[in-house]
């Protein structure tokens, strides 16, 4: 993780680790997505026999995703936190979604957290809920957003 004092302002990114994770997983030169998933995806159970060499890969990726979003990357949590759902028994479709997903980070591998000290907004939060909007499981979902110190991802 990279910490950069400038201008009153505080950035931090994980390029360099990001970097490396895509280049393990072989998609230094894929097609970049503008999107974290695309419009409209949801994944589905896969109902098959688990294929160890699948799983193995997906487990990895999907854990690499999870550093990367936890850490400073809040624009994919919520098409990693989809997909980590499916990772006891995933599919091909599956792992092809979660490449797709280093292919946005590939395309937007220099975006950094931003926290601007000086604009004195402090902690702002927001929230959302969707009743019934799994349509594997029929659960409620329900999402928030917390801003501190006016923080934006560029």
């Amino acid at each position: 993780m990279c910490v950069i004092r400038r201008e009153g302002s505080i950035y931090i990114d994980q390029c360099s680790y990001l970097e490396t994770v895509i280049e393990h997983f072989g998609m230094t030169n894929a097609k970049y997505a503008r999107t974290p998933l695309p419009h409209g995806y949801t994944p589905m159970p896969n109902e098959g026999k688990v294929d160890p060499q699948l799983h193995t890969q997906f487990q990895q990726i999907i854990g690499s995703l999870l550093y990367i979003m936890l850490g400073t990357r809040p624009d994919i949590a919520f098409a990693v936190t989809k997909l980590a759902q499916f990772v006891a028994n995933p599919s091909k479709e599956h792992l092809d979604k979660a490449k797709y997903i280093l292919c946005y980070l590939a395309d937007t591998a220099r975006y950094a957290l931003v926290y601007k000290g000086a604009s004195n907004k402090g902690l702002i939060a927001f929230t959302d809920s969707d009743y019934t909007a799994d349509p594997v499981k029929h659960r409620s979902t329900t999402g928030y957003l917390l801003k501190i110190a006016n923080q934006l991802a560029v």
